[in-house]
This record gives structure tokens, sequence and C-alpha cells, in this order.
């Protein structure tokens, strides 16, 4: 291994380490194509939740705690900039106000993870609770498995009929709708995770309830 392939997987190495102390991990990782705002850029790493180790580390945190609002994004925050600050790499977050830059296509340019049927982003092994905390943008390139058909092609689909009031189909996704069921007192389950994506039988055993709750909390606060 010459010296530049070594310090490239040392830094590999040392990303991984500091995501899997602080609960995060790469969900996946892709080249992006032509972008003047990546110019040097040739390896994007999408970093998610380690499930459900993540929840029992977030919880303990100063941003958890403090009351202030929105604490996943604060933390998330602090943690990929301490790894740019000690790797000189540079981090991208999907809650950028001053950047908005596309996970989504991101995400499906990654061979671990497709669209599912219902348009959700679905990953090979977390199923529809794939989420991203940010990502990490590396100067050199890295070896990234060939796309796969995904894992929808071989399901039943239980998500296209999941959700009790077709808020979410095929056909799109009416907020409004999942909103209000949600709130009433029908609505009860949903407030514990998204029956949709509790429905897929890849990963949904990952994610515990309680973080389930609190991301529905904040979701029907916005």
């Amino acid at each position: 291994m010459n010296d530049l392939k070594f310090k490239q997987t040392k830094k590999i190495n040392s990303i991984q380490k500091f995501l899997s102390i602080n609960g995060l991990e790469v969900v996946g990782s892709f080249r992006p194509k032509d972008d003047k705002k990546l110019e040097k850029i040739k390896t994007i790493l999408l970093i998610g939740p380690n499930e459900p180790n993540f929840w029992s580390i977030f919880i303990k945190s100063k941003e958890f705690n403090d009351k202030k609002p929105h604490p996943l994004d604060r933390w998330s925050r602090r943690l990929l900039e301490e790894i740019v600050g000690k790797e000189k790499v540079t981090a991208y977050f999907p809650f950028d106000e001053k950047n908005i830059w596309p996970f989504y296509s991101w995400a499906l340019e990654c061979s671990e993870i497709s669209a599912s049927p219902v348009k959700l982003l679905v990953h090979n092994e977390k199923g529809l609770f794939l989420s991203f905390r940010g990502a990490i943008g590396l100067e050199f390139e890295i070896k990234n498995k060939r796309k796969s058909e995904g894992v929808c092609q071989s399901c039943q689909k239980p998500c296209l009929t999941a959700c009790p009031v077709s808020a979410l189909t095929a056909n799109g996704y009416d907020v409004e709708n999942c909103k209000k069921y949600t709130l009433s007192k029908k609505g009860n389950e949903c407030r514990y995770g998204c029956l949709v994506r509790r429905s897929c039988p890849f990963g949904s055993s990952f994610r515990l309830p309680e973080q389930s709750a609190f991301h529905m909390r904040n979701f029907l606060k916005s």
C-alpha cells in the first residue's frame, strides 16, 4: 500500500470510528456528478443513525437536555463539524437553510438505497427508517458497490396500504391529512411511528418507539 492510499484508508477508518462512538454510521456513498459546488469532492458519505445504539447516546447529549429548539440538528452539526476539524473534510447538512443540498438525489446514487413504492427512500438494511444527519465530502475516490435493484423488488409492498387514511401512497403524500389524523384520537398509534414506515419488513425493528415518538412530535409541530 503506497503512502497516499495508507493516509486515505487511515482517514476513512478514523471517520468511521468517530461516527460509531457517537451512534452514527455511513449509510451510503457515491461519487458525485459534475457540480461546481462540489468541484474538489470525489466521494460523498451519507451519514445516518446507527440504530438502536444512536438513541441512548443522543438523549445524553447537552443538545437533547438543554430544552432549546432543534436539538437533533444542533447535535448533528456539532459532531460532523468536529470531524471536519479533525480530518479536514467537508460537511453537508439536510437542514442547512443557506445551502440546500439534494440529499434525496444523492441517496439514489448509492448502491444501498432506492425509491420505495410510496416514493420514500428505502435502504437495503434500514428499510423505510432510513434518515440522514448529514454528509461528508472526501477529496479522493473510494470503491463503491455496484447499484442493486433494491429490496422492494421482491417485497409484497405493505407500505402501499399501511396508512389508515391513505395519506402516503404511490400517488404522493398528503401532509395535511396525515397531521390531522395523527393528532386525532384514532391516530394515537401513528404518534409512535408512521405506520407506512413501520410496515416495511426491512429494518423496522431497529428504531425504538421512543425515538419514533420524538420524531413524530417534532413533525406535528412543524
